[in-house]
């Protein structure tokens, strides 16, 4: 149903040029070519400085696909549907084939395309009229037929003007959240190391004294785990959590529930053990490094090494420390030295130990700093979703907005 005073149009009418896709080959990067924007460039804000740039002559050939500030850039395929809209600091650029100019013409308003083109309804247009079964992606001629509700010029400027609001809300949440995690990734780098030190709660004093440095293998016991037949369903239907690296990824840092779960049977039977709870879990492999804190008794699979601190080391402590450490253990890998980790490489882990009551502390800091960073992250989902559903509700007419005799002129 048409709202009163709307118009249902396809995007081909929408626009002052024809759509069309940009150059085939773009060539190798030339340092002082014309930028081009390709399909993994494309959503949300474009980085200008991350663009590919292709020579000059090139850019010429294929001058009907230039884009210049304002117009909207559609990704054909890959990551199908996602839009950018051309800044003001890219006067002069050009597209690969993966992508489309959208030139939106003075009777329509560029943003409020922009957002019906990023509304639920028209993402599941797009993606009916997308083929491919690995790789999918849209036609020109389908794109330019899809249909779009448009009201009034006003009333779309007014649309979009309210939505802006909310975007940027939202990208002002997503640069405190990187923030604060930059400054957590500081302060651990400080913390872990002693460069910084806190206040004894005991003393009301700077903690003093060196730390020890030991090998993790010496203040911590260890082994990885185990994984039943995935044929014998049967021993996935047990009441024990068996975590996957999968599971950590999506838990983070405390883990109690699983995809799956062991039999008494299988654990028995198996290479598979129980870890008890406050276990610190760490990957060997895939996600080299990734760690979680087990909030339950459970078991994992070989690629997950179950630690189990001694007295003079606190599990949190230890998390904490081993996260911090991620970073080093990837590049390592990625140099060649150790592509993966295992249990003896892990036990040869040095670690700096201070007392346990500063790393109590040092550990909740860096506690405390997550927590402000899920608050904000709790924010953000908010703020996602009540966009989402005020798009669905502005994007169709189903709640109308005010337009003053000012706004209208």
């Amino acid at each position: 149903m048409v709202p009163n005073g709307w118009e249902k149009l396809p995007l081909s009418e929408l626009t002052k040029e024809k759509i069309s896709y940009g150059i085939v080959q773009a060539g190798p990067h030339v340092e002082n070519g014309i930028p081009y924007i390709k399909s993994s460039d494309v959503g949300g804000d474009i980085d200008i400085l991350a663009l590919q740039k292709t020579a000059p002559d090139i850019h010429h050939k294929y001058r009907r696909s230039a884009v210049h500030p304002n117009d909207i850039v559609f990704s054909l395929r890959g990551n199908i549907a996602r839009t950018s809209i051309v800044p003001l600091e890219l006067p002069e650029a050009n597209l690969t084939q993966g992508t489309a100019r959208i030139s939106v013409n003075n009777q329509n308003d560029t943003k409020f395309v922009y957002y019906q083109l990023a509304s639920e309804k028209v993402l599941n247009r797009i993606n009916a009229l997308s083929k491919g079964s690995t790789f999918k992606e849209i036609s020109l001629e389908e794109l330019r037929k899809v249909t779009l509700l448009q009201p009034p010029l006003p009333e779309q400027r007014k649309i979009a003007q309210i939505l802006s609001t909310w975007d940027r809300s939202i990208a002002t949440t997503e640069k405190l959240i990187d923030a604060s995690k930059q400054q957590k990734k500081a302060l651990m780098q400080q913390l872990l190391t002693g460069k910084k030190r806190l206040v004894d709660p005991e003393t009301g004093k700077t903690f003093e004294g060196e730390w020890e440095e030991v090998k993790l293998g010496d203040v911590a016991a260890m082994n990885s785990g185990g994984t039943p037949k995935s044929s014998v369903s049967k021993y996935y239907d047990g009441i024990h959590p068996w975590v996957s690296i999968a599971d950590m990824t999506k838990h983070g840092k405390w883990i109690s529930k699983t995809e799956k779960s062991l039999t008494d049977e299988e654990i028995s039977n198996s290479s598979a053990r129980l870890y008890p709870k406050g276990t610190v879990l760490y990957a060997m492999y895939a996600s080299i490094g990734e760690c979680s804190i087990s909030t339950v008794e459970l078991c994992s699979s070989q690629a997950i090494l179950g630690i189990r601190p001694k007295d003079n080391l606190i599990n949190i402590y230890l998390y904490y420390y081993l996260v911090n450490l991620k970073e080093k253990i990837i590049l390592t890998g990625q140099q060649g030295t150790q592509s993966n980790l295992n249990a003896g490489m892990v036990k040869g882990f040095n670690i700096k130990l201070p007392t346990v009551v500063e790393q109590q502390k040092i550990a909740s800091v860096l506690t405390a700093a997550d927590k402000e960073i899920e608050l904000l992250e709790t924010k953000l989902a908010h703020l996602k979703q009540e966009k989402k559903a005020l798009m669905q509700q502005l994007l169709t007419g189903k709640r109308r907005v005010q337009v003053s005799e000012t706004e209208a002129a």
